[in-house]
């Protein structure tokens, strides 16, 4: 048999089929189409792996085994069949040259990261404690990739602004609108400089895109990023799969900050002297040195994003004005955004800045700063 009767052909509709060895029953195609798609490789004459095992069967006095799994679909429906049954037999265990449409996208998946990718965080620029580039792997990722795969697919070649890039140590792997890997990035490279086994590109390409070379970030760095969606970073209808983000607030600035402060906590000789700090007393004994340390994490804290321009309008949203001058329980700390931490510290710094000292004398000598630098330190992962 080698086509359809006309009847048969207006009930299919569209319609998934399966090539199989006539002898063993073992399946080595799946294909989609209507009419009479499901016989148009009998007679495929190319080089295919698909027409050589055809051939084969044919030399043995045999037709391959032709079987319509599902029909009565429309085209949608019929690619969808046809990417989860090659998923089902595994493309390795197939003469087709590809996965099918949209796989990556609908076919076989693990159940957790399904779920995760319906059900996620979304990353807001402010979430961001590192500089980052985001790279959109939609057109080479495939649901089953090794992590090797992951981290060549999403290395290189890219176009991409190497003043910008070069500044940069975080390499954010983005499918569907979600991070499914972060990498930290030891150098950029002209394109082309090692070896990348996911893609090729012509040689005269190369010469206007860049490659890095790194490794998965730590645990901490992975916990913020990874599985979260950042589909709203994105400019509605961008083809550019590389988005550069500035991080809102140092991680560097918040454990350099959160380490001298803990130091100054544990010491009692310390937080007395802090107690007794007076701005405007240059004879003041200073035998540890806080005074120029204590300063220099003030400038550190500007410079690290814990000043935010919005900080009293975010502070006054957590409705209660004396918080920043007593350490919150465990709970008010808990109902606390991570931008309402933060507009705590600005309001903190600032009132040093109307009260020369005050930083110093109150907050620190009282552990109020350390008490929700501390906090912070321990949601973003940096104890």
């Amino acid at each position: 048999m080698d086509k359809f009767s006309p009847k048969t052909i207006e009930a299919l509709g569209y319609y998934v089929y399966i090539y199989s060895d006539p002898v063993t029953k073992v399946p080595f195609y799946v294909g989609k189409g209507k009419g009479n798609r499901a016989f148009a490789h009998l007679h495929d004459g190319s080089e295919s792996d698909k027409a050589r095992k055809i051939a084969e069967i044919q030399a043995r006095g045999r037709q391959p085994l032709i079987e319509i799994l599902v029909f009565g679909l429309d085209e949608k429906a019929a690619y969808k069949v046809e990417a989860a049954a090659i998923d089902l037999l595994g493309l390795k265990n197939l003469t087709n040259k590809q996965a099918g449409h949209e796989s990556s996208l609908y076919g076989r998946i693990e159940v957790s990261e399904l779920d995760a990718r319906f059900d996620h965080g979304e990353l807001a620029e402010s979430d961001f404690l590192e500089d980052a580039v985001l790279v959109k792997v939609n057109q080479l990722y495939r649901n089953g990739m090794s992590d090797f795969e992951l981290y060549e697919v999403t290395r290189g070649f890219w176009r991409v602004d190497k003043s910008k890039v070069e500044g940069i140590h975080l390499a954010l792997a983005v499918y569907d609108g979600m991070v499914l890997e972060a990498y930290e990035i030891a150098a950029w490279l002209p394109a082309g400089s090692g070896m990348c086994a996911a893609r090729s590109v012509c040689q005269a390409e190369l010469a206007h895109r860049m490659e890095f070379v790194g490794r998965v970030a730590n645990r901490c760095i992975r916990d913020r990023y990874v599985g979260k969606g950042v589909s709203g970073l994105y400019a509605p209808g961008s083809a550019n799969p590389i988005r550069y983000v500035k991080a809102a607030y140092s991680r560097k600035a918040l454990v350099e900050i959160h380490r001298v402060l803990e130091d100054v906590e544990l010491t009692g000789e310390k937080r007395e002297w802090c107690s007794s700090f007076s701005f405007y007393d240059p004879q003041q004994d200073d035998p540890y040195g806080l005074e120029n340390s204590l300063n220099e994490l003030l400038d550190l804290a500007y410079r690290g994003g814990f000043v935010p321009v919005d900080y009293e309008v975010v502070y006054q949203s957590i409705g209660k004005d004396d918080i920043a001058a007593r350490k919150a329980s465990k709970k008010e700390l808990s109902n606390l955004s991570d931008h309402q931490l933060v507009s705590i510290l600005g309001y903190q710094f600032r009132d040093d800045h109307f009260d020369n000292g005050s930083w110093i004398r109150t907050y620190v000598a009282k552990g109020l700063a350390y008490h929700y630098f501390h906090e912070l330190a321990a949601r973003w992962g940096c104890l």
